[in-house]
């Protein structure tokens, strides 16, 4: 969510879950980097994901709401 400016993300890098908070195991693959937009006056960058599961193509989803 808040991913600092000085962590060196690229377009192509894979997002994967870390496992924390025990909902999902660590390394499920959650989308690849699309776009990165950086602003020197923030302290955070943007990043835009395209999401890894073709939508199309899905049956069934399970949305978790806390």
């Amino acid at each position: 969510k808040f991913v600092p400016n000085s962590v060196k993300i690229k377009a192509g890098d894979q997002v994967l879950s870390s496992g924390l908070g025990g909902i999902f195991p660590k390394g499920l693959v959650i989308g690849t980097v699309s776009k990165v937009i950086k602003k020197k006056q923030d302290l955070f960058q943007e990043i835009i994901l395209s999401p890894s599961p073709d939508f199309s193509k899905l049956e069934e989803v399970l949305i978790f709401i806390s």
